[in-house]
């Protein structure tokens, strides 16, 4: 009996632009939030429910059927970010009961993953990468810090923060896309 295999080929798009563009949309509108540009959150909830959380989670399943697992984890991991984060400051008792010791602890916790997986990047050599998760690793630690220590300037800064990070973020997802459409932007 002559055995035979057969490769069938991926043809599924890359599910890194898509968890890429959840992650930067809606960190974006929250370092506006965080900066002070505007006062309400509900938008920041509705992004982080819906883009940050859900389009997160899928692109971490689309990964796992691809099989990376850097992905699955980032992505489900930090989709489950946004959707906490998100009940958090929609729960009856919420970010109002939520002290600033606990909010704290859970920004640190988060930033802890974010380093683990930043170890991860290096080994990757993708420069995107390393930048994204040097500056979330960097977020999370100085956002956890404004709640430790009640000084405007640091959560002006955490929004700052949270601003490069969303625009390198957003700048990897369309990189991401144009270069399997023939552009050579770097990465």
């Amino acid at each position: 009996m002559n055995e035979q295999t057969i490769k069938i080929a991926d043809t599924t798009g890359n599910p890194g632009a898509l968890g890429l563009t959840g992650f930067s949309l809606a960190t974006l509108l929250l370092s506006f939030y965080n900066m002070g540009i505007f006062g309400e959150n509900l938008a920041v909830i509705a992004m982080a429910i819906f883009v940050g959380g859900l389009v997160q989670m899928l692109a971490g399943m689309l990964a796992w059927k691809k099989g990376n697992t850097f992905e699955t984890v980032a992505f489900t991991c930090f989709g489950a970010f946004w959707l906490s984060f998100a009940y958090i400051l929609i729960a009856p008792f919420g970010a109002a009961a939520a002290s600033d010791l606990s909010l704290g602890l859970y920004l640190v916790l988060w930033g802890i993953l974010g380093l683990g997986l930043f170890f991860g990047t290096l080994k990757m050599g993708v420069k995107a990468l390393i930048v994204i998760f040097a500056l979330l690793v960097l977020t999370f630690f100085v956002t956890a810090a404004s709640h430790f220590v009640a000084v405007p300037a640091i959560g002006l800064a955490a929004g700052v923060c949270a601003f490069v990070l969303g625009v390198s973020a957003f700048y990897a997802a369309i990189a991401i896309v144009l270069n399997e459409n023939g552009y050579k932007l770097p990465m």
